[in-house]
């Protein structure tokens, strides 16, 4: 839907848990609408899930051309306002966009867990150890399973093996 003039890319704030849909009516109105999505892990009713949200919640980018569809952005419905500096919207760098698109797949951004290293201290956050903090010893099969030393009560160290999930650093 480009005009006849260049488009910029422009930050868009959307109303709280609106991001999805605000995108999908920008679609009709701006030249693109790019939300970046995070997949992340949450805790949910005792369990770990895998979860999908907006990399910036309540943003998202929009690439139009400001001359002719600033009202028409400005005012579609979940927007909350652009983005501005002295009353003019900000004008997002290409490059900005692109490296964030460059690092998801599909529109998905996977952030790498931090590497844990020997000896570091660590608190496991779910199963039967939960809140208990522990002393990480090594990576099994990949980075998916985890042995981690637990103090014993009168004794000397146990090892433990959990998911990598169970921990946080």
């Amino acid at each position: 839907m480009a005009g006849t003039e260049v488009c910029d890319w422009y930050l868009v704030r959307t109303k709280p848990q609106k991001e999805r849909w605000v995108k999908d009516q920008l679609n009709n109105v701006a030249a693109e609408a790019f939300l970046p999505l995070l997949r992340s892990r949450i805790r949910c009713f005792g369990r770990m899930m895998t979860v999908v949200k907006p990399l910036f919640p309540c943003y998202l980018f929009a690439r139009f051309n400001l001359k002719e569809r600033y009202f028409d952005v400005k005012y579609t419905a979940g927007v909350h306002s652009l983005v501005s500096v002295g009353g003019e919207p900000v004008v997002v760098p290409v490059s900005i966009v692109d490296e964030i698109k460059r690092r998801g797949v599909d529109g998905i951004v996977e952030l790498p867990r931090r590497k844990l290293d020997p000896g570091q201290k660590i608190r496991i956050v779910d199963g039967p150890f939960r809140d208990i903090e522990a002393i990480f010893d090594r990576y099994l099969s990949g980075s998916e399973r985890v042995a981690i030393l637990l103090d014993a009560i009168g004794a000397s160290t146990i090892r433990v093996v959990l998911p990598s999930s169970c921990l946080a650093q």
